[in-house]
């Protein structure tokens, strides 16, 4: 099984989660930790480990807001420690994170999910009028 965990500042992933909630319900593959104002580097690193510590052999793929920000340092380090198993994206759109929510059924890797999420979020960018 593949979980998706959204990782972001303030109340990103738990807006994520209303966003989501509302325009499909959610997911029980995909959960959600925000980095407060009272947390560092190591307790938002301790909120995520436990979390994984539920998923036993379960793929992870880490969404998250910044690149290079610490929700994001938290997910690479884990990524780094646990190759092939567990990726982190970066700045995902609505439109893939509503794709993420539908892969319960789904036969991609962890790694193709990841890539896919990445081109979902780039061929959903517009601009209007054209």
């Amino acid at each position: 099984m593949i979980r998706v965990v959204v990782i972001g500042h303030g109340g990103y992933a738990e807006g994520i989660k209303q966003n989501l909630e509302m325009i499909v319900g959610l997911s029980e593959t995909m959960y959600f930790i925000d980095l407060t104002k009272e947390d560092d580097l190591d307790s938002l690193k301790t909120k995520v480990e436990h979390l994984l510590q539920d998923f036993n052999e379960d793929e992870v793929l880490f969404a998250c807001d910044l690149l290079g920000a610490s929700p994001f340092r938290v997910a690479a380090e884990i990524c780094v420690n646990h190759p092939g198993k567990y990726y982190t994206v970066v700045g995902l759109n609505t439109m893939a994170l509503l794709e993420l929510t539908m892969i319960e059924d789904s036969d991609l890797t962890v790694e193709e999910l990841a890539n896919r999420a990445v081109e979902t979020t780039k061929s959903a960018v517009a601009k209007f009028p054209e």
